[in-house]
């Protein structure tokens, strides 16, 4: 059983053709900086009253915020330069919002603030550290440490990068979990994604499942397992339940529509592979391929996918990247490699330091032999990381024409940065720059061909963007064929 995963932070997305998949909406915060505020305030004239700032020994429970500083500049590769004025902001604004303090006249009394902080407080912290000593001056029983871990927080807003992200000692665990279920190619379970709609948990096997051989209907809701009601509990105690050892089995008692009574099957654990790949030959010896992620075993589907197509005469292919939130870099890697030679450049890797690694092809005895096939990507504006390094890596290679909209614009690597509490950031440490050394910024990777999706009756996509690339390839294969 796999657990429906939250909705993710990506912009809505246009219909997909042939094999259509739901998209999925993208929400991106914005943060009002306060980098002004803290200039001005920085610039007006001390006062003679006793400065706050002066009674204060030492971090005063901001040790959190320090180290958390010390570690954004250390890892931090984003797309954009690290501003340290920005995380500052971001960190004054998530303080003032927690306190509810006006920022002003409050961060102008911060600026006329005299007194040196202590010696382990960031320079670049150095106005933040100033505000708690002020508000702590005229709230004795305030205790920074309470808020610590918001205020780390809100110096990730200060990234301006939507993917960061903060994750408490109870989050994190979980969090890294989700993430690395979302990568991996199996899973051990009983082959049913698990949902709760309306106060029930609903069930919808995969294709050749345990699940959908037990006789699981899509839409069967689950009252129990193993005699037990899970009736009002969530999705996760509902997945506990349900695991076991592999070869087992559970039972579960299923309602389903038209049935009076309710039902009981007896599932099978196993090894389920999840599919990222689908395809299909279209007529005029075109075929298509979507990539919906980049799981584990991606690499392995596009092979045997293309196999497949191949034995029909494939003599070009759509291959669509649109909606693809991007995944393991080595599984796009080897994805590539079925279009590119062995020792190609697939794109370069540039850490905090600047300095860049190339990343080659490899070798492959298993490579198809598809040199003299015509190619067409599809992207969009959800098309993000691995999935935009892909396709700039096939159109840099002049393998592919890309058609479409602009990618998403995010090329980095993401990695969860622990702190010494047990919480942890979610940081890009590194970024993908193709492989003619351009650095795929906010502005993302801009198609051969723009096109936007619009639905259309004629063609054999139902949409614009599908149906223009398949007019390109066609137009390019001989008439008779």
């Amino acid at each position: 059983m796999m657990q429906e995963p939250p909705a993710s932070t990506q912009r809505s997305s246009s219909p997909v053709p042939v094999v259509r998949l739901p998209s999925v909406p993208l929400t991106i915060t914005f943060l009002a900086v306060l980098a002004l505020a803290l200039a001005l305030a920085a610039c007006s004239s001390s006062v003679d009253s006793k400065d706050p700032a002066e009674s204060q020994d030492g971090s005063g429970g901001l040790s959190l915020v320090w180290e958390a500083w010390d570690k954004i500049s250390q890892n931090y590769a984003g797309v954009d330069a690290l501003d340290s004025e920005s995380v500052a902001a971001g960190a004054m604004a998530q303080f003032l919002d927690l306190v509810d303090v006006s920022p002003y006249p409050f961060l102008t009394d911060v600026g006329r603030m005299r007194g040196q902080p202590p010696a382990n407080v960031p320079g670049e912290m150095v106005d933040l550290w100033r505000a708690f000593a002020l508000y702590s001056a005229g709230e004795p029983d305030f205790d920074p440490a309470t808020v610590a871990e918001a205020v780390v927080a809100g110096m990730l807003n200060g990234l301006g990068d939507p993917s960061a992200a903060f994750l408490d000692a109870e989050q994190y665990p979980l969090a890294r979990e989700n993430l690395d279920d979302v990568v991996e190619g199996s899973y051990l379970g009983i082959g049913s994604r698990v949902i709760s709609q309306d106060g029930q948990i609903v069930l919808f096997p995969f294709g050749g499942s345990p699940a959908e051989s037990a006789g699981i209907l899509p839409g069967d809701v689950l009252v129990a397992v193993a005699g037990s009601s899970v009736v009002g509990q969530s999705v996760q105690e509902v997945v506990s339940q349900v695991a076991g050892p592999k070869g087992t089995k559970v039972l579960l008692a299923l309602a389903r529509a038209g049935e009076a009574q309710h039902l009981e099957v007896e599932v099978f654990r196993g090894d389920i592979e999840l599919q990222s790949v689908a395809s299909q030959l279209i007529p005029g010896g075109i075929a298509y391929l979507r990539i919906s992620r980049f799981r584990e075993n991606t690499g392995e589907q596009v092979f045997s996918a293309l196999e497949e197509l191949n034995r029909f005469d494939m003599l070009a292919l759509v291959l669509d990247l649109r909606s693809n939130p991007g995944g393991s870099a080595a599984a796009a890697k080897e994805s590539a490699g079925q279009f590119l030679p062995d020792g190609a450049v697939f794109g370069f890797v540039e850490d905090q330091t600047g300095k860049r690694t190339a990343q080659y092809i490899a070798s492959n005895e298993d490579r198809l032999s598809l040199d003299d096939l015509l190619i067409a990507v599809l992207v969009n504006d959800q098309t993000v990381r691995e999935a935009e390094t892909m396709a700039a890596a096939l159109q840099d290679a002049g393998r592919a024409t890309v058609f479409g909209t602009a990618t998403f614009g995010d090329a980095s690597a993401y990695e969860f940065i622990e702190l010494s509490n047990g919480s942890a950031m979610y940081l890009p440490v590194s970024r993908w720059l193709t492989p003619s050394g351009k650095l795929l910024g906010r502005n993302g990777l801009t198609p051969d061909v723009e096109v936007d999706s619009v639905p259309e009756v004629d063609g054999y996509g139902g949409e614009s963007q599908f149906n223009r690339a398949y007019e390109f390839l066609d137009s390019q294969l001989p008439p008779f064929r």
